[in-house]
Order: C-alpha cells, then sequence, then structure tokens
C-alpha cells in the first residue's frame, strides 16, 4: 500500500501556519483526537486529549535517563505532559517553524527546557545520527507524511530494541462512492495523504523492517472527536473568518461536512520494536 498524494513538506508547514491558531480558538493545546471512555462519558475536550496522551504514554514505556523522539510534536503539549512523568530527555520536531517556537517557549515555560527541545526539521529527513533514541512516538502526524519514508526514519534513528508507538487516523472500511470526491478535497485542504486500512498499517510496520507488537482499534473511544471540533469550529466561524479568511472558510466547510462523521474512518494505535 502507497500513499495517495505525495507528502509535501511545505503544504503542511503552510497548513499549520493557519491551523495552529484556529485549533487553539475552538479545540484546545492539544491538536490530537480525544479519548472517551463510553457514550455516557461527558469529558471534556482537554480532559479527553490528555487521555489519549495517557494513552500513549503507557504503552511508550519511557523511563528515567532514556531519550525520546517525538514526531510531530505540534506546539508540545503531549511532550511536556510525558516529561511531566519521566525525568528523560526529549526531542520534538515539526515541519512548521512557528510551532517549533511555541513548543520551545512552553518548554521553557514549564521549566524544562534542559531535557525538552523542539526543533525545525522534518521527520522524513531527521537531522540525528543513526541509534539517537531508545524510544518514539508519531502522535497523529504521519498521515501529513508519506508513511513508508517516515517509519524508515524512526527506525534509523532508534536505537536496536527502541520502541515505537503510533497513533494515526485509519480507513476500516470502503469510502461509498458517493463521498469520494469530498474526501479527495478534504485531504487536498488538509494536507493529508491516503488512509491506510489495519492490514495496510500491518505492512507499512512490517515492510519498514520493525516487529509488531501491538495494533489496537480504538474508533469507538474517538468517534466523537469530529462531531466536537465541528461543533467548536461553527461556534467561532465568523471570527475565524474574519481573521483567517477563505483558509478558514474552506477547513469550516470541511468540518461541518457530514463526511466527518462516517463510520468509515477510524483511529488505531500500534506498538512496534526495532529488532536487536
Amino acid at each position: 500500500m502507497t500513499d495517495h498524494m505525495d507528502a509535501q513538506p511545505e503544504r503542511v508547514s503552510d497548513f499549520y501556519d493557519v491551523f495552529t491558531h484556529m485549533f487553539l480558538r475552538f479545540w484546545g493545546e492539544n491538536f490530537h483526537y480525544g479519548y472517551w471512555l463510553s457514550d455516557e462519558d461527558d469529558s471534556s475536550v482537554d480532559v479527553a486529549t490528555d487521555r489519549l496522551t495517557d494513552v500513549l504514554i503507557e504503552q511508550l514505556g519511557l523511563r528515567p535517563g532514556q531519550r525520546m523522539l517525538d514526531v510531530g510534536c505540534g506546539i508540545g503539549t503531549p511532550a511536556l505532559r510525558l516529561a511531566g512523568t519521566v525525568e528523560a530527555d526529549i526531542t520534538g520536531v515539526t515541519i512548521n517553524s512557528g510551532q517549533a517556537r511555541e513548543a520551545n517557549a512552553r518548554a521553557a515555560a514549564a521549566g524544562l527546557s534542559h531535557r525538552v527541545r523542539f526543533d525545525h526539521a522534518d521527520a522524513m529527513a531527521l537531522p540525528y545520527p543513526d541509534a539517537s533514541f531508545d524510544v518514539a512516538w508519531a502522535f497523529e502526524s504521519l498521515l501529513h507524511m508519506e508513511r513508508s519514508r517516515a517509519l524508515a526514519e524512526m527506525k534509523r534513528v532508534l536505537r536496536p530494541g527502541g520502541r515505537l508507538v503510533i497513533a494515526d487516523t485509519c480507513q476500516r472500511e470502503p469510502i461509498r462512492p458517493e463521498y469520494q470526491d469530498v474526501l479527495d478535497d478534504a485531504k487536498g485542504k488538509f494536507a493529508i495523504v491516503e488512509l491506510p486500512g489495519i492490514d495496510d498499517y500491518r505492512a507499512l510496520i512490517t515492510d519498514a523492517g520493525l516487529k509488531l507488537d501491538e495494533l489496537l482499534d480504538v474508533s469507538e473511544h474517538t468517534r466523537r472527536t469530529l462531531r466536537i471540533m465541528a461543533d467548536g469550529a461553527s461556534e467561532h466561524r465568523s471570527s475565524l473568518e474574519e481573521q483567517f479568511g477563505d483558509a478558514a472558510r474552506q477547513l469550516i466547510e470541511v468540518l461541518v461536512h457530514p463526511i466527518s462523521a462516517l463510520p468509515e474512518f477510524g483511529y488505531l494505535v500500534a506498538t512496534a520494536h526495532k529488532t536487536p
């Protein structure tokens, strides 16, 4: 399985020039899905997104003194939460220079700059030597990348035995034909590459030379994310369009479209390691 459109770092960076500020306005400081325990769970977005971070923290198993790489770190919120749980060195990378500056400012404000830093870099061409990190995660960032290249780079910089955790969107079933054009348009506007299926992910990880340890389908826990995003975007639509113009209008139209609620789309958490 190959990605449908070529990953273009410049397009992704341009997207986050706008979407970073929009996200902070209508969603929160975690630029990822939320995790709700059940249909009855009325947790806030902040609680639900922190909970998904905690799921990855548990899967990662970072130990004191180890080095960790956050691939696609956004403004650093998950990495800083991780840093609060264990005395380890954390490096994040983002293709957007503004996000890197903001993330480093947040690390400084938290008094963590001595062991947490964020670099402006391309995750498909990481600027680190081979075998530099003990663990790594890609937290909802591979949807913007050619996954095979990104996985190969993460394998390269991991030490033998190093652990990798991935949280990513996926396509559980083929999309209905009447929605295909809308999906293609959404991918372009959100700088997203092809959405893999569960079996595709097994192949991606194996083809990268990594050993798959666990693949969890957590779609039922994350499903309400896009609906709540759409509600938040609609609530702030006027001010967002006033500030960001046509870019905001186009992104909001995708979020509020019925396609975002289709059950064909899902969410997975994969854990793998680099064999010694």
